[in-house]
This record gives structure tokens, C-alpha cells and sequence, in this order.
């Protein structure tokens, strides 16, 4: 996986669209697709856990910023499987994803 260039991308659409509920959904795919790899190839570096839990807590800082609680309502389900995917995975990641998910102020 090639990280970067899809950080650059998600942020090359969030700047060409002006999207912030598209964008959110497009980073939280990248944390989906992220879990499903490595629960495929095995254990991945800290880089890549690191990227994972960096667009995790903006996907969590943007639904805590919604006053209207609708991207909870939309993304909630997603949110919380991604946690649950991650259960045994190592380097401390489902703990880290686990408190970042707690975070969300409408729970």
C-alpha cells in the first residue's frame, strides 16, 4: 500500500470538492480498507498503524464537530466495526482505535 499517496489523494478530493461529508466517507474507507489488509497480510509496520490511527481521530474530531449529530448517525455502524475488526491485532491498535472511538461525544 502506498500510504501517502492516498493521504494525498483524500486531500486533493477534500480540496477539489469542498465535500467534508464525502471526504469523511472516502478516509473512512482508507481506515477500512487499512484493517481488511492487514487482517489479509498479517502485521504491518508502526508507519502504517500510525496512518490508520491519524485518519481514524480525524474522522472522529470531524463527527464530534457535526452540532447536528448526522454524520454520527450515518458513519456510527462503520465506525464501530472497524474497531471491532481490529480486535487482536497487534501493536496496541485496537486499543488505540478503541479509545479514540469512545471520544465520540454522541455516545
Amino acid at each position: 500500500m502506498r500510504l501517502q499517496e492516498a493521504e494525498q489523494a483524500i486531500s486533493e478530493f477534500k480540496r477539489l470538492t469542498g465535500n467534508a461529508r464525502y471526504t469523511l466517507d472516502l478516509k473512512l474507507i482508507y481506515v477500512e480498507n487499512g484493517v481488511d489488509f492487514t487482517l489479509s497480510y498479517g502485521d504491518m509496520d508502526e508507519r502504517f498503524y500510525f496512518s490508520m490511527m491519524f485518519m481514524y481521530a480525524d474522522i472522529i474530531n470531524q463527527v464530534n464537530e457535526d452540532e447536528t449529530a448526522e454524520l454520527f448517525d450515518e458513519f456510527e455502524e462503520r465506525l464501530e466495526a472497524v474497531v471491532l475488526k481490529t480486535e487482536g491485532i497487534g501493536r496496541d491498535f485496537h486499543d488505540h482505535l478503541a479509545e479514540l472511538h469512545a471520544q465520540i461525544r454522541w455516545i
